[in-house]
């Protein structure tokens, strides 16, 4: 059986997760196939915590890649927003950011522990694959407990479902770290290495490597002590296999299309947008509800104007482009398109500047020929008639007809309703394409990526730098750069731009929205001492430095589970 290092003390108050408990072991669990449906809920449990999902939103908001301006009272929402864009939160906030992401974080914890206390269970024989399991359980168990500890420091942790909630505490960062090693060390001999359709979206020894390279990664400020040969080593196992290496040729393709198999990506959480599994609502909570209209989606259910990047970070984006002229008929008459190509494919996946019509597919992928400019008139209005006669977008707000036209300098967090040009400040990330067609719920089917190839390169080639092996770092960071740029090798770095502010910049531009920046920025700042980082000054909308105590980069607990469980300490600084 698996070795399991037991830490006294319970995740959260609600252990007994009745979508588990209703069902009774002496009627379930019986085969393989009720085995692996008995799984299922805590695979589940991480669409919550992806995609537009509470955790989501404070490693994004947090950072200076994403924020939710405040537009009229649109995305006021009693001010959490702001809160998680200034570092204000605290632990009297009851939003359902804050709280929500304990409780989703802990509730994955939880129904992971319950899972494997039940297989452990079961009467001898019953689970022919029982070591498998747990150990599968177990690598999903710890991404749930890293995710908490990198956001809250000091956690409860637990092990064992069978622990009285009463004798909850929170554990140092760093043991919690080094139970998390052990545990995962102990799960990968009895892990698949298989990577194909039976493995989509389950944990395997990729996801495990990839996740100690990442808690390697980030040693230094977790623990104290840096790790960086550690997290070579595991970026090695991850990129030996050989369907990991080759990184695929279009960047987007990565995020595109409902759950396909892309052999770039290592572990992701599949996505449903038919209400059965929580959606992928990154995009649609970003664009302004008339650019719908550009990925094929009918007017005007889709899009929440919210989630959009700052100048801040747009500002290390290469936007050095092609341009050519594109002649097309539209409803009889002769249409003129200026349509840019931009080098470096990442680019692409931000909106910017006034916004056409489109199929979804003829558009796709967005960093090539898309149009910037048209001599066709001006405009459809929320899916009015004129959307036959122009293929420009058009937004109404407040009878105030404009032009869709996106910018980045976002000059202040809150604008009144009769603003209408606040209504496109902030560009949209749509490297998560939608696709055409009407939307059940407003969100996507796009598998939302955890760990994919092109990350293990970045973070191989950062740990290089650390320990002096320039020469193979500089050949991580260009195998990422050589896709960027289309497989031109002219945009290749040379030793001068192994620079600390370059990586940083690099891994923004790569691994953009998705859920690593807030990380990154911390790690910067404190292993660095780099000036752009997380408690930094941000100018577009502004935001002041944080305390100079740095205590605003780990959350504070909420006061909800403060009253609940009196066992647990609060964060320093709150």
């Amino acid at each position: 059986m698996i070795g399991l290092l037991m830490i006294t003390g319970v995740a959260c108050t609600k252990l007994d997760v009745k979508t588990y408990s209703a069902i009774p072991s002496a009627g379930f669990w019986q085969n393989a196939a009720e085995i692996a449906a008995g799984k299922a809920p805590a695979y589940a449990a991480l669409t919550h915590v992806v995609g537009h999902g509470n955790t989501g939103n404070q490693m994004e908001i947090t950072s200076d890649e994403m924020v939710y301006p405040t537009r009229g009272t649109d995305w006021y929402d009693g001010g959490q927003w702001a809160r998680m864009y200034y570092h204000t939160a605290q632990q009297s906030d009851v939003d359902g950011n804050l709280n929500g992401t304990w409780q989703d974080l802990f509730n994955g914890a939880g129904s992971c522990n319950f899972v494997i206390y039940t297989l452990q269970n079961l009467p001898a024989g019953t689970d022919v694959n029982l070591q498998g399991d747990v150990a599968e359980m177990v690598a999903l168990r710890s991404l749930f407990y890293y995710k908490a500890m990198d956001l809250f420091g000091n956690i409860p942790y637990v092990t064992n479902f069978k622990v009285n909630p009463a004798t909850v505490t929170n554990f140092p960062r760093a043991q919690v770290f080094d139970s998390l090693e052990t545990n995962l060390k102990a799960a990968l001999p009895y892990l698949s290495s298989t990577v194909d359709v039976t493995t989509y979206g389950k944990v395997t020894k990729y996801m495990v490597f990839s996740l100690l390279a990442k808690m390697y990664l980030n040693a230094q400020v977790y623990t104290g002590s840096p790790r960086w040969t550690d997290c070579i080593a595991m970026c090695d196992s991850v990129l030996a296999y050989t369907g990991f290496q080759k990184l695929t040729y279009d960047y987007f393709d990565c995020f595109y299309g409902v759950n396909q198999v892309n052999p770039e990506n290592i572990f992701v959480v599949p996505i449903s947008s038919n209400n059965l599994i929580n959606g992928n609502g990154i995009v649609q909570a970003s664009i302004e509800f008339n650019s719908a209209l550009t990925f094929g989606i009918p007017c005007c259910g889709y899009g929440n104007n919210g989630a959009s990047t700052t100048h801040d970070f747009y500002q290390y984006f290469d936007t050095s482009s092609s341009y050519s002229i594109d002649t097309g008929i539209v409803n009889g008459r002769q249409v003129v398109n200026r349509v840019r190509t931009f080098n470096d494919q990442r680019t692409g996946q931000y909106l910017i500047g006034p916004q056409f019509q489109g199929d979804g597919v003829t558009n796709y992928p967005p960093y090539k020929n898309w149009i910037v400019s048209s001599s066709d008139p001006c405009c459809t209005y929320d899916g009015d008639a004129s959307v036959n006669q122009t293929i420009r977008i058009g937004d109404d707000y407040n009878n105030l007809k404009s032009m869709v036209n996106y910018y980045d300098k976002m000059a202040y967090f809150t604008a009144p309703t009769t603003d209408s040009s606040f209504r496109h400040a902030g560009l949209r990330n749509i490297k998560y394409w939608p696709q055409p067609g009407p939307s059940s719920n407003g969100s996507m089917s796009n598998a939302w990526v955890v760990f994919r190839a092109a990350d293990m390169y970045l973070m191989r080639g950062e740990a290089e730098y650390n320990t002096g092996d320039m020469g193979d770092a500089l050949t991580d960071f260009n195998v990422v750069r050589t896709r960027a740029y289309s497989g031109n090798t002219a945009y290749n770095w040379t030793m001068v731009d192994l620079t600390p502010a370059n990586i940083q910049a690099e891994r923004g531009k790569e691994l953009a929205w998705e859920d690593v920046r807030r990380t990154d920025l911390v790690r910067f700042g404190l292993v660095y001492n780099s000036s752009v980082n997380y408690t930094a000054a941000r100018n577009w909308p502004p935001k002041p430095a944080d305390a100079t105590d740095n205590h605003t980069i780990i959350l504070p607990i909420p006061q909800n589970q403060l009253s609940t469980n009196t066992n647990l300490k609060q964060n320093p600084g709150y």
